[in-house]
């Protein structure tokens, strides 16, 4: 919390009227196209973005790239066509721990004008209304925001007004390049996310909650499916096609036993044979008021990860996930790591 009221702390003559998170413009909605298409997606499609190849072969083609603004490795999209006032190509992540198999599902770009954010991100606004319709635009805590949303594809833009942040010293990239501190940010997600397979829709359909002292989740999980999944999420990610409407904010176990199915803010389907552990965190209070998680510790093809886990459920008690942690280890017959307790800072 210290570092965040950091961030946000400005003299008081300095800033505009407050303006709280929940009063910030939701995202216009698109509809579709009279073909069935996205027209977020076709969008996007113009912009010449790799919409369709895996980001194996993204990487195979183009290789991994420092990137052009902040340094580190990215997928630098050269041969996509560049946002009017563009800084820098289009870019995706070359996080490692994101499996390659799949296409990309975030892009990345920067607009930049004159030295105003708000005339930076209303002209990018602009551009893009005149294929999507207008958006609202407004303040988000110490962000100026707009955004379009078609299905679970968006496009969102953010620009950060000099005049509403703290006085925290400028990173290297904008020490390199100035123009960042009033630059748009401009960011598309595909929702892209496999459909069930065969056995995948019998498990989930027929699948039962188990019973469990704590919530399936975490506080800020919406309703599975709702929105486009995290670009690490995708291995165990499914689209839930309307058939866990009833069983919102629950886990269990496949009619077989053979798969594990979590329904928080996505749809996860994790075989029984994929989960090499489960693990339970301890929390203590401190600054925080404790509790404890459950995680499952799943195979991954990312490189650069020895697994991936999935957020399962918590407890705000520090035990009160042992003891059901250590019952679906023994229904699913893998281990279960319970750890130290650590203090809740």
């Amino acid at each position: 919390m210290r570092f965040w009221n950091r961030v946000f702390r400005r003299p008081q003559d300095a800033l505009p009227p407050p303006t709280s998170q929940l009063d910030a413009p939701t995202p216009a909605e698109v509809p579709g196209l009279p073909n069935g298409a996205n027209p977020i997606l076709r969008l996007a499609a113009r912009w010449r973005l790799p919409l369709e190849e895996t980001r194996m072969e993204v990487v195979a083609r183009l290789g991994v790239l420092p990137d052009p603004i902040y340094g580190w490795p990215a997928l630098v999209l050269a041969d996509a066509e560049p946002l009017p006032g563009a800084l820098a190509p289009w870019t995706a992540s070359a996080f490692e721990r994101i499996a390659p198999q799949f296409p990309i599902t975030r892009f990345t770009g920067l607009a930049w004008f004159e030295d105003d954010a708000h005339a930076n991100l209303g002209r990018t606004a602009d551009h893009l209304a005149a294929s999507l319709g207008p958006a609202s635009i407004g303040r988000r805590w110490n962000t100026l925001v707009a955004a379009w949303r078609a299905g679970l594809v968006e496009v969102s833009l953010t620009a950060w007004p000099p005049e509403w942040q703290s006085d925290l010293p400028r990173g290297e990239a904008e020490a390199r390049e100035p123009r960042l501190r009033t630059a748009c940010h401009v960011t598309l997600t595909t929702g892209f996310r496999l459909r069930l397979g065969e056995r995948e829709r019998e498990w989930v359909t027929g699948f039962r909650p188990l019973s469990i002292d704590g919530d399936v989740g975490t506080a800020r999980m919406a309703r599975a499916g709702r929105h486009a999944p995290g670009e690490t999420e995708l291995e165990y990610v499914r689209d839930p096609e309307d058939l866990v409407e009833d069983r919102q904010r629950t886990l269990g176990l496949s009619r077989d036993g053979e798969a594990l199915i979590v329904v928080s803010d996505q749809l996860f389907v994790m075989p029984r044979t994929d989960i090499l552990r489960l693990s339970v965190i301890r929390m203590t209070p401190a600054k925080g008021g404790g509790g404890s998680s459950l995680h499952a510790h799943c195979r991954t093809s990312a490189p650069g990860a020895d697994d991936q886990s999935v957020f399962l459920a918590q407890n705000s008690d520090p035990d009160g996930m042992s003891a059901f942690g250590r019952y679906l280890g023994d229904r699913l017959g893998c281990p279960v790591e319970i750890s130290p307790y650590y203090p809740d800072c």
